[in-house]
């Protein structure tokens, strides 16, 4: 059963799926940091994503017993990136994964990774100018890379709260 919440957050969008995800879980939400070290409650950790890697990840799995990873970052989700996800951060295979798309915000982004942004941004918005069959995600993945600061096309976290609450059902669908 998920006991907490706990995330890593570099401009707000690992904080705001957690929020999301406690409320509808009833469950608290915290940053890394302030986590104590369990290892007996199922947490689910939130982390941003940079060069394929889950911020915090590592340092979290050592600390806690995580039980779901959700991996955020400015692209659409796809199963390749959810397999990336397992594959670079070397996640257990009784860890569940989720990718979602976050928000971008290039004031908030820590003055060290701007300059590595601005050109992954530009590479962005080259690939994706000009075609007109981008899907919401696209679209805003687009608009975050051309402007340096936008939303997610959905804070959706449906997938996350459908599998956490299987956990909590027993044969029957009745809470444990």
């Amino acid at each position: 059963m998920i006991s907490a919440i706990v995330y890593s957050s570099a401009t707000g969008s690992c904080e705001k799926y957690a929020k999301l995800l406690s409320a509808s879980l009833h469950v608290p939400a915290m940053p890394l940091g302030k986590a104590p070290v369990r290892k007996d409650g199922e947490v689910i950790y939130i982390g941003w994503t940079m060069a394929g890697k889950t911020y915090g990840y590592a340092k979290a799995a050592k600390k806690l017993n995580i039980t779901a990873l959700v991996q955020v970052g400015m692209t659409p989700v796809s199963d390749k990136l959810r397999e990336e996800c397992r594959a670079n951060n070397a996640v257990p295979a009784d860890v569940e994964v989720f990718v979602k798309q976050g928000g971008f915000h290039m004031q908030k982004t820590a003055p060290i990774f701007r300059p590595i942004m601005k050109l992954i941004n530009k590479s962005v918005v080259k690939k994706l100018e000009g075609r007109s069959d981008l899907s919401a995600e696209e679209k805003a993945t687009y608009n975050m890379a051309k402007t340096g600061d936008g939303e997610p096309a959905s804070w959706d976290v449906s997938d996350i709260l459908a599998w956490a609450k299987r956990d909590w059902l027993d044969g029957s669908g009745k809470m444990l």
